[in-house]
């Protein structure tokens, strides 16, 4: 659902908003600072915008609220990996997924092995004790292990597969992408890394003017598709994680389904 409103006279956007919906000044705050408001079709997050007459304001559509409910991929004796939804953090604040399991199994000693940011979904391994989070830490840091990610991004490419080395935050940070389809405007990847940088695909993906659908920071700023308004979390997707689990002497290959909300952009863009 989009609400859409039409300035009459000058006023700043937070007191639009409040007065708008007869909320609290915080609390239109709180909505402009999640990205959801877009000012004649351009996603604004200043509270302090001024707004002038004849502006178009739009209040997207935000997050349902986070569920509880965690679909387990995979579990033994040492680790857990869930399939996380797009609503929840991986760890350390309270109602992520961390948070969950540790009450769910009575067991305070679960810790995540990695992170992913709150709105992608998707393969979350998370340890059973402070032990073999370390030594599961130590894969990561080598570098073994196999990660790939499905993405729905602006415009469509014009390579098969590319290579992204861009460094993220001064540090190395690789990227392979793979197209898997393209069409209306949009294409669909699915991108391996071999680093594991913060926003490291939301940013080399944007770097290659194909930032990713309903990123709210590095995506496009300005909407006008219908389809975008409604799209209310990045759409990217933490699909197949593949290691050689440490402790059981084996490999193990992880797949995460594909959320609904994903299926559902991807059925409406042909792709």
């Amino acid at each position: 659902m989009i609400k859409k409103f039409y300035v009459k006279t000058t006023a700043n956007l937070k007191d639009f908003i409040a007065a708008s919906l007869n909320i609290s000044k915080n609390q239109a705050k709180d909505i402009i600072d999640s990205r959801n408001v877009l000012v004649n079709n351009k996603r604004v997050w200043i509270a302090s915008h001024t707004l002038k007459e004849g502006d178009v304001v739009e209040i997207l559509q935000p997050q349902q609220p986070a569920t509880k409910e965690l679909k387990i991929i995979y579990e033994d004796e040492y680790i857990v990996a869930v399939n996380k939804p797009p609503t929840l953090l991986s760890d350390r604040e309270k109602d992520s997924v961390e948070f969950i399991l540790r009450e769910k199994s009575k067991n305070p000693k679960i810790k995540a092995i990695h992170r992913l940011d709150k709105e992608t979904s998707g393969i979350l391994l998370l340890a059973k004790d402070y032990k073999v989070f370390e030594r599961f830490k130590e894969l990561w840091e080598d570098k073994i292990v196999f990660k790939l990610y499905l993405a729905i991004s602006h415009n469509e490419a014009n390579f098969n597969h590319l290579t992204v080395n861009l460094p993220v935050d001064d540090k190395p940070a690789v990227s392979h992408i793979k197209l898997v389809k393209k069409g209306n405007g949009f294409s669909y990847f699915q991108v391996r890394i071999e680093t594991g940088r913060k926003h490291q695909i939301r940013k080399h993906l944007s770097s290659i003017r194909h930032p990713i659908v309903g990123d709210k920071i590095y995506g496009v700023k300005k909407l006008e598709h219908n389809l975008l308004k409604r799209v209310n979390r990045q759409m990217l997707h933490s699909y197949k994680l593949s290691f050689f689990h440490p402790y059981k002497n084996k490999k193990i290959d992880l797949v995460a389904e594909i959320p609904t909300d994903f299926k559902n952009v991807l059925n409406y863009l042909n792709l």
